[in-house]
């Protein structure tokens, strides 16, 4: 059995008091339909920070700037041969928020407050970690 290891990054937009987020593909493998906010896996030689502004400009068309990290959370495949480490960070929108175009790997967006979390579905962690960036605003 192979395992792996993995690392990825999530981006904390945020435009006035409200969170872009994302809808995960029905397509996807994992955690099809679920919310989340940008984000995705570094390449090999990839710092963090460039990992983060090339995944958000694949899925959103938005442009960042990274700011800091701000949580972290660890989860393995439900065939155990993957562990991956997601890195969330706050950053900055460089430009327009209104020019959001959508990969592949999501069906929708959305702009929401603190409030509205519970509205959408989340997995758990994703969720912990959304309630988590509001409060460093």
């Amino acid at each position: 059995m192979n395992k792996i290891q993995k690392i990825g990054v999530s981006a904390f937009i945020v435009k006035g008091n409200k969170l872009l987020i994302v809808k995960r593909s029905k397509d996807e493998t994992f955690l099809a339909e679920f919310y989340e906010i940008p984000g995705g896996k570094i390449e090999f030689s990839e710092s963090p920070a460039e990992a983060l502004i090339r995944e958000v400009k694949e899925e959103t068309n938005l442009d960042i700037k990274v700011i800091k990290p701000y949580s972290t959370f660890s989860y393995i495949s439900s065939n155990g041969e993957k562990h991956t480490i997601d890195i969330q960070y706050i950053v900055e929108a460089i430009g327009s928020l209104e020019n959001i175009t959508l990969s592949h790997e999501h069906d929708e967006y959305a702009w929401i407050t603190k409030e509205e979390v519970d509205n959408f579905k989340f997995s758990e962690q994703m969720k912990d970690v959304i309630v988590k960036g509001f409060e460093e605003f």
